[in-house]
C-alpha cells in the first residue's frame, strides 16, 4: 500500500571533530516517512537501506567540516570511518546530511517528509527540516545525494594496506525486489523404446526346438 504516513526515531553515537579534539555526541533523529511504492518488499528494503546507513555509515563514525578534512587521515589510520559534511559539523548539518543521504537511498520508494535532531551537546535543542525547504550545502553534488551506501568520498589510507570500495546495495542483499522468483528446475527423463526392449532382453529365456524328438 502507498501513501502511508510512519515515523522512525533512531539514536546513534558518533565523534565530532574539533579543533581542540574529538567530542563523543549522541543523536535521536526523528523522521516522518511516507511511503510510495506499493511493493512491500522494497518498502521494507528502504527501510533496511535507511538503518544501515545511520548505524553503519554514521554510528561509531567521525563527523569532519570541509575545512578539517585534512585530519580524516589520522582518524582513517586508527580504524576509524570519516564523514566530511560541506560546513561545521554543526546538529543542524548532520540532521540535512541524513536527510539528503536518506532521501537518496530509498529512491522514491519512501519519501523523507520531516526531519528533527537533537544531541547531548545540544542543549535540548531540535533542529527542524522539512521537504518544503532548503538544503543549503547540500544543494551541490557529494556522498549526501549519492544513491549508494557509502557516506564518504575519502579512500581508506591505513599504511600498507589497499583497500577497494566496493560496498554496493547488491552485496549488501538490499538491492530492489526485481519481481522475479528463482526458477526450480524438474528433471524428468523419459522411457525411450529402445531403453525398453533392452530392459527387456535382460529377462528373455531362450526356447529352442527339441531335435532328438
Amino acid at each position: 500500500m502507498s501513501y502511508v504516513r510512519i515515523g522512525w526515531s533512531p539514536t546513534f553515537t558518533c565523534g565530532v571533530h574539533f579543533d581542540t579534539g574529538v567530542v563523543m555526541n549522541t543523536y535521536t533523529v526523528d523522521f516522518q516517512i511516507m511511503t510510495k511504492s506499493t511493493n512491500s518488499v522494497d518498502q521494507n528494503i528502504a527501510i533496511e537501506r535507511c538503518k544501515y546507513i545511520v548505524y553503519e555509515q554514521f554510528s561509531d563514525s567521525i563527523i569532519l567540516g570541509d575545512n578539517d578534512k585534512k585530519h580524516a587521515k589520522k582518524y582513517q589510520d586508527v580504524g576509524f570511518r570519516t564523514i566530511i559534511v560541506p560546513d561545521q559539523p554543526a546538529d543542524q548539518l548532520t540532521g540535512l546530511a541524513l536527510y539528503c543521504k536518506l532521501q537518496a537511498v530509498t529512491e522514491d520508494v519512501l519519501d523523507i517528509l520531516d526531519v528533527s535532531i537533537r544531541s547531548s551537546m545540544g542543549g535540548g535543542i531540535s533542529y527542524l527540516h522539512n521537504d518544503e525547504e532548503t538544503v543549503g550545502p547540500y544543494e551541490k553534488s557529494g556522498w549526501w545525494n549519492d544513491a549508494g551506501p557509502n557516506c564518504s568520498t575519502l579512500p581508506s589510507t591505513r599504511k600498507k594496506v589497499v583497500t577497494i570500495n566496493n560496498t554496493t546495495w547488491k552485496n549488501l542483499d538490499l538491492d530492489w525486489d526485481d519481481g522475479e522468483q528463482e526458477e526450480t528446475v524438474i528433471e524428468i527423463k523419459l522411457e525411450t523404446k529402445k531403453d525398453k526392449i533392452e530392459n527387456l532382453g535382460e529377462n528373455v529365456v531362450e526356447f529352442k526346438p527339441n531335435d532328438k524328438k
